[in-house]
């Protein structure tokens, strides 16, 4: 007798482990966290997030050209050897310019973002050569341009099939299925300057061109893109988008196509 109720009691207690004595309507604490672990998208992740991006212009340049259409051919007529100097249009045509920037942003909804960033970019380009001459002295030639870019602006961002899933993704197959689209407008203030110097002279003693010119522009843009959101984790993004910056003044140098690409962080939502 003794042993069959300790066998009796033994099933009993096995049953009623099995049991979830938790009222109807309630959650189990042990069934809500095995759905967390099965549902990685329930994060905490806040509507707070970062970014660093890396823009690659590609702006008209205009007043550049009087350098390819008279600099240039004036002073390889006298010095057959003269190479063409190299200007900022050189570094655009081989996507040599890349303008970081970053800011932060807040997601209002699961289809609206809007975003504050800054940046800047700038560089000095100079071409020194000396060549034989038609005037049998060496004509020594010092071409330099430097350029300086400062801007802040303020954007919003539409996602029309929503933002993307964040979670811990096993593979890139993931990743690009959870990729959504997005469209967006900034407006954007650029302070702007410009420096040139040229020289031109027949060695030793014979000076022809000794010019300094600088020029500053504070102006504005509407700066819109579409672009491509991937998700990495439960907190990161990839983004890379296309755009156009339009400008209000100096239309013809600083209207340009731009490629971006861009790394989101969100912040960890408080506890």
């Amino acid at each position: 007798m003794i042993s069959i109720s300790f066998i009796y009691m033994g099933i009993m207690v096995s049953f009623f482990s099995q049991v979830d004595f938790t009222e109807k309507g309630k959650i189990n604490p042990s069934e809500h966290t095995r759905t967390i672990a099965l549902n990685p998208d329930n994060n905490e992740n806040s509507n707070w997030f970062w970014f660093v991006s890396l823009v690659n212009p590609y702006p008209k340049m205009e007043s550049e050209k009087p350098v390819r259409e008279l600099f240039d051919p004036i002073m390889g007529f006298f010095a057959p050897e003269q190479k063409p100097v190299k200007t900022v249009s050189d570094f655009r045509d081989d996507h040599l310019i890349w303008a970081p920037h970053a800011g932060i942003g807040y997601k209002i909804n699961s289809k609206w973002t809007i975003t504050a960033q800054g940046g800047g970019e700038g560089g000095k380009i100079r071409t020194k050569q000396t060549h034989p001459s038609i005037l049998l002295m060496p004509l020594h030639t010092d071409f330099e341009i430097k350029r300086m870019a400062f801007y802040c602006g303020t954007g919003v961002h539409f996602s029309p099939w929503g933002s993307p899933p964040h979670k811990d993704f096993t593979n890139w197959k993931e990743r690009i299925k959870a990729t959504r689209p997005y469209f967006s407008a900034s407006a954007t203030y650029t302070y702007a300057t410009y420096d040139a110097k040229v020289k031109v002279k027949f060695l030793p003693f014979l000076h022809l061109v000794d010019l300094n010119l600088s020029d500053e522009w504070h102006t504005v843009s509407l700066d819109t893109n579409i672009g491509f959101e991937v998700p990495l984790n439960q907190r990161d993004e990839f983004v890379f988008s296309f755009g156009y910056s339009k400008f209000a003044r100096l239309q013809e140098d600083f209207d340009s196509f731009t490629f971006t690409i861009e790394f989101k962080r969100f912040l960890e939502k408080k506890r």
